[in-house]
């Protein structure tokens, strides 16, 4: 008996083997107690017996209600022997132990795998309305006289994949993957390049992807250091007691960090550092003016401050490849950051100042000050890393810088160069998991996928046709009034898309073919894609505005109210400002 007991493991109640019920309840009896012994009936005898304590099997003990997996339930009895455990029972009903010994079902999660929630039926439905919107530019929407059917289909392929993007109702990389499919369906673009039209495949640069693994390269380098933390540090070194002075440094050093880093992790450091300091204040959610200032104004500085150098951000490069493949203007490294950083800045210092006059603020306590103060004042010197990554991208900076003068150092190979030098054993920037982290496969591939796009646009002459149709007599403008225009329009596009590589895809084709008409020199087309393409405080969709507002600091109604005034500032400047500081430059 005692080796059958042992070979079997029955049940006391159910029997059979050690079934998948069992494991679970004696993991649940271990965690509240131990069970009552059980009897068992002799088969010899025909009456009870004690088993030895080696072979007597523990009796479960009753769970309660709320605790059972719904097999378990008053309504459905469990498995009994020898029956195997089915697919439904392991599958939708398996439950699992806490560390606290808590007996927790995860049937609810298997029944949302089978069955459609909310989300997936609106994802359907954005699907859906995906491909009508397609459809009809196909096959029904009337073709304007001097344009082919493949313009119709370009600009339904690329409203369907807005769409998309914006409901995120499929992944971004799938969407460009649908890029790549419609387009030789359509007839834009052949598969295979023949004598008078390239492939597809061609018709994206994969300069700019690759360029973007070295932005990506020294964003995670340098966040995988306490280099951020210093800026910080010296910010409220600057700021003293100060809360003007303390939201305008933040803005600026934020905006800084921005240049060289990602925009999401530059605005990710600052608005944590920030907010800490407001708890330590005995800030509220919803009543500190300080914390809705600090929300805004790193917001807006993040995003500007993307602006100021191409690896600020992916769309820069994108909107400079663009410019260079359409129009033949090639925007130098150098020229790029000689016009936007001083715009960038002077954005920061004015977004900064009004975030802190626009909301009431509260007097910061010496206390909360140096409690933030100490701990951003641990890490003492520099530590090699830090000294090895100065070095590493002052001469990659350097190089970039001088491409100007020597067309031979060409930044894009800078770029790549550095890249590699980064992982050499005895450098090691960063390690392969850090640098795998920092690389947002979505924005490379948007990137590729927004290039056939523009392609298709330019291409099929519909952009031309929009402009000619919708901005008749632009070319009697003033050079002033068409910039505006051309901000305007951007701006507009991205408050829309709140993406930016498929805001670009469509702003930077209309100004290509304004230009044409009106003289505007290629940079400023390229400066105001990067810039309007990249930045609006208007609403907290954007992805760099959204780390920051779902902190709950401030309401969407506030928001509304005044984090607007950042954008215009910056589309009100960059219209007076980019005709004549690339006219300085020689464009």
């Amino acid at each position: 008996m005692r080796a059958r007991c042992r070979a079997a493991g029955a049940h006391p109640r159910y029997g059979g083997g050690a079934s998948t019920w069992g494991a679970v309840e004696r993991s649940a009896r271990s965690a509240e107690g131990a069970a009552r012994p059980s009897r068992h009936r002799s088969p010899a005898r025909g009456r009870p017996t004690r088993l030895r304590r080696a072979c007597r099997p523990e009796a479960p003990r009753r769970l309660p209600r709320s605790m059972r997996p719904p097999s378990l339930s008053s309504t459905a009895r469990p498995p009994t022997a020898p029956c195997r455990p089915s697919r439904t029972g392991i599958s939708e009903a398996l439950p699992s132990i806490t560390k606290e010994g808590i007996l927790l079902s995860e049937n609810a999660a298997a029944l949302s795998r089978n069955t459609m929630d909310g989300k997936q039926v609106k994802k359907l439905v954005a699907i859906v309305v995906a491909a009508l919107v397609f459809l009809f530019f196909q096959f029904a929407c009337p073709v304007p006289a001097g344009l082919e059917r493949t313009a119709m289909s370009a600009v339904g392929i690329l409203l369907a994949c807005i769409i998309l993007w914006v409901t995120e109702a499929l992944p971004f990389i799938v969407t460009v993957v649908l890029i790549f499919f419609l387009i030789p369906v359509t007839g834009i673009l052949p598969y295979a390049a023949t004598e008078t039209q390239a492939s597809v495949f061609n018709s994206s640069s994969l300069l700019v992807p690759i360029y973007c693994l070295f932005v990506f390269t020294v964003s995670g380098a340098v966040m995988s250091t306490p280099l951020p933390y210093r800026v910080a540090s010296a910010a409220l070194k600057f700021a003293g007691n100060s809360t003007t002075k303390l939201i305008v440094g933040f803005s600026v050093a934020t905006s800084v960090l921005s240049m060289f880093v990602s925009d999401l992790a530059a605005s990710a450091i600052f608005i944590g550092i920030g907010l800490s300091i407001v708890e330590a204040n005995g800030g509220v959610k919803g009543k500190s003016g300080l914390a809705k200032a600090l929300t805004v104004s790193v917001a807006a500085a993040a995003a500007i401050g993307g602006i100021g150098t191409p690896i600020g951000n992916s769309l820069n490069i994108l909107c400079m490849t663009l410019v260079e493949t359409y129009m033949g203007v090639r925007v130098t490294f150098l020229a790029w950051c000689a016009v936007n950083i001083p715009l960038a800045l002077v954005v920061s210092v004015i977004s900064g100042l009004w975030c802190a006059k626009a909301f009431k603020i509260e007097k910061i306590k010496p206390e909360a000050l140096s409690v933030v103060s100490a701990k951003l004042a641990d890490y003492g010197k520099m530590t090699a890393i830090e000294i090895k990554l100065i070095v590493w991208f002052v001469i990659a900076f350097g190089l970039m810088i001088m491409s100007t003068w020597f067309p031979q150092i060409n930044s894009m190979l800078v770029a790549f160069a550095f890249t590699i030098i980064a992982f050499v054993p005895g450098i090691n920037l960063l390690s392969k998991e850090q640098y795998y982290k920092n690389i947002p496969w979505e924005i490379i591939m948007m990137i590729i996928g927004v290039q056939a796009l523009a392609t298709g646009l330019v291409g099929t002459g519909v952009a031309a046709w929009f402009v000619n149709t919708v901005l008749a007599g632009a070319s009697s403008w003033p050079l002033l009034l068409v910039v505006l225009v051309m901000c305007v329009i951007t701006m507009i596009l991205h408050i829309c898309i709140p993406v930016g590589p498929p805001t670009v895809s469509v702003a930077v084709p209309l100004m290509i073919a304004l230009a044409a008409t009106t003289g505007v020199n290629g940079a400023v087309i390229a400066c105001i894609g990067g810039i309007l393409g990249g930045v609006t405080t208007w609403l907290p969709i954007d992805s760099i505005m959204m780390i920051c507002y779902e902190k709950g600091w401030i309401s969407m109604a506030e928001w509304l109210k005044k984090a607007w005034v950042p954008t215009a500032v910056l589309c009100v400047l960059s219209a007076l400002y980019l005709p004549a500081m690339t006219g300085l430059m020689g464009y």
